[in-house]
């Protein structure tokens, strides 16, 4: 996107990243919860601390696209370093039911939409 616009059009790219961010909050803030309530050891500070960075910076940026805030390209940025850092941790998570494997899915899908922007 030309950060040269003046009328902030939404595109169809911003409506991808915006659907990815939402998925990807909705996804880290179950996989906490997983955490939380999963009832096996983890490394509960470190990961929690990524999950939640992750839902929170990733519920910021879609907002930010949504009411086409000009700061939208800042967070972006920011946005993609966080997912890709939480989708690396849950990568090296232990995994025996498959939520940590969705939720790095869904931050390298959001990190990748961000990315692009």
């Amino acid at each position: 996107m030309n950060t040269t616009t003046t009328s902030m059009e939404m595109t169809d790219m911003m409506r991808q990243c915006i659907a990815n961010c939402l998925e990807c909050h909705r996804v880290c803030t179950e996989a906490a919860a997983h955490v939380l309530h999963g009832g096996r050891l983890h490394d509960e500070a470190k990961h929690l601390v990524a999950l939640l960075d992750c839902a929170q910076i990733c519920l910021v940026h879609a907002d930010f696209m949504t009411r086409r805030s000009p700061h939208h390209m800042h967070l972006a940025k920011e946005c993609a370093e966080i997912c890709t850092a939480c989708a690396g941790m849950c990568d090296a998570h232990p995994d025996g039911d498959g939520e940590m494997k969705l939720c790095g899915e869904a931050c390298r899908r959001c990190a990748a939409s961000c990315e692009e922007m």
